[in-house]
């Protein structure tokens, strides 16, 4: 064990996400890298302490997160039934996430349940396959958090919750982001974006804030760190040529990159910014992309342009539900003050 410094906290993020990496190559989970690397990246770079309270929480929103793949494969014929289920289930956590008290469920099961559904899309997709590979990166994330957050001990830091919202912002709020997260799902069923896991995760994760403005600072935020993220895959792959499929080096680099990003998140704050869609991006690329039969590059690229393209619609239909609760705001809050005309 480390002495207590604020830096440890770099070194969890580049540890953890890099052991995870580690994992998913070792065990030749390639087609489900994403689930190994990923995971340590959510859970220590959204989450404080990991406390048995928040460990509940995690694995309760994965296994909520998974019955959905469960219902996809019974019900997916069945469109309509799926997509209004769908938006219940957004709709539901949205509000708990409004709410406060279960912060940490509502944000994991949402963002790993979109990701489960954007994979279930996958013609060639085995439900119970994915899910095992999904619960196995839970528990081995669990144990690699664990083990990273004892060796590289922080100085103690209170939990910080989102501001309270009225009973109406929690309302509106919920409504809106629930619509949009389903118009994602949607979209990512009705077009083939099998290679869009980057662009689907991010339209969701920007909803996160749930608020208006929240969302608009959380897309520019998402699409810099994209951009910054797949830039420095391109730059490893540049820079290694022919020996990125070596292990190694991918590791030392990917290690590196972490270190760079989980610094930058150090200094930017908490909570999901430019640096943390730098990770998310590199864990996305490097442990689903990272093939002998793929170019990192291509991908890279390819992420940056499919990212800011879900941003920019996502945007869009933010300003737009908002305008209309805004409209309707006005209207109900004219007709309140206005004056009662006597018999």
């Amino acid at each position: 064990m480390f002495a207590s410094t604020p830096f440890n906290k770099v070194l969890r993020l580049a540890f953890g996400a890099s052991l995870g990496l580690l994992l998913a190559k070792l065990t030749n989970s390639d087609q489900w890298g994403v689930f190994f690397t990923i995971s340590p990246v959510l859970l220590l770079g959204l989450i404080p302490r990991l406390t048995p309270f928040v460990v509940l929480q995690y694995v309760s929103a994965n296994l909520v997160a998974g019955s959905m793949v469960l219902l996809y494969s019974w019900l997916g014929t069945l469109s309509a039934v799926m997509t209004l289920l769908v938006f219940v289930y957004f709709l539901w956590l949205f509000r708990l996430m409004a709410k406060g008290a279960l912060f940490v469920f509502a944000a994991i099961a949402i963002i790993n349940g979109s990701i489960f559904l954007h994979f279930a899309s996958y013609p060639s997709m085995d439900p119970g396959q994915m899910l095992g590979n999904a619960l196995l990166a839970v528990l081995f994330a669990l144990l690699i958090s664990g083990a990273v957050i004892w060796l590289f001990p922080v100085p103690e830091q209170p939990m910080q919750m989102p501001p309270a919202k009225t009973q109406l912002e929690q309302q509106q709020q919920s409504l809106v982001a629930a619509a949009i997260a389903t118009l994602s799902f949607v979209t990512f069923q009705l077009l083939d974006l099998q290679d869009s896991l980057s662009a689907q995760a991010s339209s969701i994760l920007i909803l996160l804030p749930m608020s208006f403005t929240g969302i608009v600072q959380a897309g520019i935020k998402r699409a810099s760190g994209v951009l910054l993220g797949s830039a420095y895959a391109i730059a490893v792959q540049l820079v290694l040529y022919d020996n990125y499929q070596h292990l190694p080096l991918t590791m030392l680099a990917f290690f590196f990159g972490m270190l760079i990003f989980a610094r930058a998140q150090q200094l930017e704050g908490p909570g999901s910014g430019v640096a943390f869609g730098g990770m998310t991006t590199m864990a996305i690329i490097f442990g689903q992309y990272l093939k002998p039969d793929q170019d990192l590059m291509y991908s890279a690229l390819y992420r940056i342009s499919s990212v800011s393209v879900a941003v920019v619609l996502t945007l869009v239909l933010a300003t737009v539900f908002y305008l209309h609760l805004e409209r309707r705001n006005h209207k109900i809050n004219a007709n309140k003050k206005a004056p009662l005309v006597s018999d």
